[in-house]
């Protein structure tokens, strides 16, 4: 047998069996038919070497690095959008410049601090439901002041944004 049909036969590749042989646990060569340079294996020999080492699995080089975290999931904050019109503004042809109008401009920055404004009230509100809802289960009478906190905090927040939305308008 040559190296390839030992390959082929025994499901290695030619590689691992020059390995083997390097390491001298191969079985030795035979003489070959008359003037040929492969070198040739007896079946048996083969066959009995490759019942007693089966065929290992593959070693892998780089291990898998381990997950870090966890996982998230992503989205598109609107807000991207208007700072980037803010920092990418349209060419004025009359001006011969890039620029935003102030009054488009300030409409930007305020549409930015409205959203900015309800993610906080509603941050602000979750946590005063969330405390309110600990301080009935643990009856707690300092939960119950940290959750009026936080709600007084959300109530300030929504009139500093019907205030705002009043000087806008």
């Amino acid at each position: 047998m040559t190296i390839t049909e030992i390959a082929a036969e025994h499901g290695v590749s030619r590689q691992t069996v020059h390995t083997y042989r390097r390491t001298g646990i191969f079985p030795a060569p035979v003489e070959g038919e008359g003037g040929s340079t492969r070198p040739r294996f007896r079946q048996d020999q083969v066959a009995a070497f490759f019942e007693a080492n089966p065929k290992q699995p593959r070693k892998k080089r780089r291990p898998q690095p381990e997950p870090q975290g966890e996982p998230v999931t992503t989205t598109t904050d609107p807000r991207i959008a208007i700072l980037s019109g803010l920092n990418d503004p349209p060419y004025d042809s009359v001006a011969e410049k890039r620029c935003v109008p102030w009054g488009e401009a300030e409409k930007l920055l305020d549409a930015y601090r409205a959203s900015v404004v309800a993610e906080v009230v509603e941050a602000l509100t979750s946590k005063a439901g969330e405390l309110s809802a600990q301080a009935e289960v643990e009856m707690r009478r300092d939960l119950e002041d940290q959750a009026q906190v936080w709600h007084e905090a959300a109530e300030v927040a929504r009139k500093l944004n019907r205030q705002r939305s009043k000087e806008g308008s």
